[in-house]
């Protein structure tokens, strides 16, 4: 999902802006000359604003009508300013008070700033609008623009000279930002429109509902887009998300350790003149991203919140705000309006958009003998996001269908009229804006980037899309020991075939075991909130022996899977199933599935029971799975459910029971599996990653169904001659075959660094990676053939991946230890190469 919207972005948003005439300026210390943080600014129209954390600030005048603007700061004497016409930029300086101001009563020496956050998270539970209302209603219209104010770019010809013999010599004429401005005084350069329903109720949470939906360029929403979380609905929750990145909350329980705080001022609130107590927030260390500062603005009656300010600094500059309205019958601030701007930074310092970390362009050396005459555009162009609340109901009781959907999208929200968003507008579309919408659907519609849009999101999930159907990529080319190459075809049908109906096939072929495997299936849905389908499929493949599958397993896509090359034991298996997916809830996904196998081992093994020996055999079985990602969110489109973000931690639980006698089953036996992984990202970006898996199984079990731990250590005599390509969550020196169990747990803890320069342009990540498994075997005389041990000992490795030093490829090494450390040191080492898939953003 975030690789999808950061190529979104990089193809239409080429940059970032705000329009009308400006005045901007830095605040600062007469004395030392320190610019003064989130001071108070007053025009005389009567609209009050803030510096930002360096002191700068920009007022907007678009009709010429401030004369003067009014500067306090606590502690300082307050000074006023004339505007003069013509000039844009004011360096103001404050002079500080021969007596401070008493801000408020200190008591044993405590920051009184500290004292006021701990009573305001104190009291959270009785100001939170999602604790303290049974429900709430309400529609928002937000607007984003990306644009630039014309008057701002030089709209000259731009003149580049060439130094030669200590003489300017005219080398070109550039004349983009005279184009730039001509097309910036008809137009923006972007322009989305969304209109939606919010609705909560305690019993099934909040439920965004966008009713229309309206993004220059596109006929059909781009919903990686609408799904990412911009800002968060409010600053009351632990962590505040800006564009899609999760930052400790200046008022969450690990506030006061991750923020210093000060109190600038008390200020009246603008709307009925309620006090509040303005609060600086700024992180206690610096981390190698930007972390979050700002301004909250704290009632200093019930210490709830009326407006929230934070930003971040680094190559791009956010600055995010909210504000809130009282309402006195339920005595509560209430959300009303949110929003953010971004602009391009001062500093090349890393930022962390989407959960990744994003720096400046590295420096590139300067043509000494090249002079140019203009200003860089990109400097004076902006992003700027609003979103305005109206139509408020609290406590009025609603109801929400379906369970866990944050976000549902109705199928006609792309084709509303003009009487539709005039009647929900909260602020008129210019001519500027009607014509970038004009601008923007001609451009797209002449480079086809609707259709570059979609291809781009199903490539990356491993999908070629036809017309009706989208090929599956997965099955075009893979390689094994057993197999040789195995080339093939598959394909799968769209939502513009049938958003009801979907069938799906492929077929491969062996190049060394000169056998074709294919599979083939159907099916409808029964209901689209709870995401149910029923369907039937049938295979004739090969699966590994020894693997756990889940049958509601994600789906994932490499361009080549690494344990397959090196895998030696198969299974034919030729398998018809019958199934059923529901949700339970959005966050809780269940498969039933009944199967029929008949199975043949590619190997030289006999199982034996009840005296007989088996070769092959033939299984009945019923599965149960369930998925639970109780953080995660999700929307609810024309194409059905689709992940807004994936949270950690979530947790896979399967039950699988044979029958001996039903359809000719041969064996009986039970299996229970699970699956837990969780990620914890620092304030400084790395990532933490935990894995815990495990089986159980007893009954009457062949070897095909017990547990092979996952190994990926090929065979060799000396480390080059193992050389392989890593697997993900793989036991690396652990050799195929070589321990096989029925009942096992494996843990698997990762650090992953930030990248980092290494030599020129190569920023490699690094990440530390320790495994452990331990599991055991009964009745290991039952299977003939196969020489296999125990994992009853616990089996031990450690090492690490350098990863993405050439595109996405890397390496690791890894060391075997413990109870099954081999007595030929070298034997215990694994050096192999890594691939992540990197498309360079």
């Amino acid at each position: 999902m975030k690789k999808q919207l950061l190529l979104f972005l990089s193809m239409v948003i080429p940059a970032f802006c705000l329009s009308q005439e400006v005045l901007s300026g830095i605040l600062r210390d007469q004395d030392s000359g320190n610019p003064l943080p989130f001071a108070n600014i007053l025009t005389d129209t009567g609209e009050g604003l803030i510096t930002n954390a360096d002191g700068k600030f920009e007022v907007l005048n678009p009709k010429k009508e401030i004369r003067s603007l009014s500067f306090s700061y606590i502690g300082y004497l307050e000074k006023t300013i004339d505007i003069e016409d013509g000039k844009f930029f004011y360096s103001v300086t404050l002079t500080e008070k021969p007596e401070k101001l008493k801000e408020v009563v200190v008591t044993g020496g405590e920051n009184p700033a500290l004292r006021i956050i701990r009573e305001t998270i104190r009291k959270r539970g009785a100001n939170d609008p999602e604790k303290v209302l049974k429900s709430y209603k309400f529609s928002a219209y937000n607007k984003l623009l990306v644009t630039a104010n014309p008057d701002s770019i030089s709209g000259t010809i731009d003149s580049v000279f060439k130094k030669e013999n200590g003489k300017k010599v005219l080398e070109k004429l550039d004349s983009s930002n005279y184009e730039i401005k001509k097309q910036l005084s008809k137009s923006h350069l972007y322009i989305t429109e969304k209109v939606s329903e919010y609705t909560f109720n305690q019993q099934k949470g909040k439920r965004e509902t966008v009713l229309g939906s309206r993004m220059a360029g596109f006929q059909e929403p781009v919903y990686e887009f609408l799904a990412l979380q911009m800002q968060s609905f409010s600053f009351y929750k632990n962590k505040y998300t800006i564009f899609g990145t999760d930052y400790p909350g200046p008022i969450g329980i690990s506030g006061p350790s991750t923020y210093n705080y000060r109190i600038l001022d008390t200020v009246p609130n603008e709307q009925n003149r309620r006090p509040a107590y303005m609060i600086y927030y700024y992180p206690k260390s610096q981390a190698k991203t930007a972390a979050m500062e700002g301004v909250l603005y704290i009632d200093t009656a019930s210490y709830a919140l009326q407006k929230g300010i934070a930003q971040l600094k680094a190559v791009i500059h956010i600055n995010a705000s909210q504000n809130f309205e009282y309402f006195p019958e339920e005595k509560l601030w209430f959300p009303v309006s949110r929003q953010m701007k971004i602009v391009r930074g001062e500093t090349k310092d890393a930022i962390a958009l989407m959960g990744a970390s994003i720096t400046g362009p590295e420096d590139q050396p300067k043509d000494s003998t090249s002079l140019s005459t203009t200003e860089e555009v990109s400097k004076l162009i902006h992003f700027i996001s609003r979103e305005e609340n109206f139509d408020i109901s609290l406590n009025t009781p609603v109801k929400i269908k379906g369970r866990g959907i944050a976000m549902e999208i109705v199928d006609d929200a792309d084709q509303r009229s003009e009487d539709f968003w005039e009647s929900y507008r909260t602020s008129p579309l210019t001519d500027r804006g009607r014509e970038t919408y004009i601008m923007v659907d001609s451009m797209a519609e002449a480079n086809n980037i609707e259709r570059k849009i979609n291809l781009a999101r199903k490539l990356l999930i491993g999908y070629y899309p036809l017309k009706y159907v989208d090929l599956d990529l997965r099955y075009l080319l893979k390689y094994n020991n057993y197999e040789g190459f195995r080339l093939g075809l598959g394909a799968i049908t769209n939502t513009d075939f049938s958003s009801k109906y979907r069938l799906k096939g492929y077929s491969v072929y062996g190049t060394k075991d000169k056998k074709i495997k294919f599979g083939f299936g159907a099916a409808a849905r029964l209901a689209k909130i709870t995401n149910t389908w029923i369907g039937a499929t049938y295979m004739d493949d090969l699966v590994e022996t020894g693997s756990a599958e889940f049958i509601n397993e994600a789906r994932s896509f490499s361009l080549f899977e690494p344990r397959l090359f090196n895998i030696t034991m198969f299974h034919k298996t030729r398998k018809t199933s019958a199934y059923l997916e529901h949700d339970i809830t959005a966050k809780i996904g269940a498969k039933v599935q009944f199967s029929q196998s008949d199975i043949t081992p590619t190997y030289n093994y006999f199982y034996i029971h009840d005296g007989t020996s088996y070769y092959n055999f033939k299984l009945s079985e019923a599965t149960l799975a369930l998925q639970w990602a109780p953080f995660s969110r999700y929307m609810q489109t024309r194409h059905g459910k689709a992940t807004m973000r994936n949270s950690y931690p979530n947790f896979t639980f399967q039950i699988t029971r044979t029958f001996r006698n039903v359809f000719e089953s041969d064996f009986e036996f039970t299996k229970f599996d699970f699956r837990g992984m969780h990620e914890i990202v620092h304030p400084n970006r790395t990532v933490s990653s935990f894995l815990i898996k495990g089986g159980l199984a007893y009954g009457d079990i062949p070897a095909t169904h017990l547990y092979n731990s996952s190994p990926n250590q090929p065979q060799g005599d000396a480390i080059l001659r193992r050389f392989a390509v890593a697997g993900r969550n793989s036991f690396e020196t652990m050799f195929f075959n070589e321990f096989l169990s029925d009942r096992y747990v494996m843990a698997q803890v990762k650090h992953r660094t930030t990248p980092f320069k290494l030599i020129g342009k190569i920023r490699p990540e690094f990440t530390l990676i320790s495994r452990f498994a331990i599991g055991s075997i009964a009745n290991t005389d039952n299977h003939i053939g196969l020489d296999f041990k125990s994992l009853n000992k616990g089996y031990f490795e450690s090492g690490f991946e350098l990863n993405k030093i050439i595109k996405g490829f890397g390496l690791s090494a890894m060391y075997r230890y413990g109870a099954y450390h081999l007595p030929n040191f070298d034997d215990n080492i694994s050096f192999k190469f890594t691939y992540y898939m990197s498309l360079g953003f």
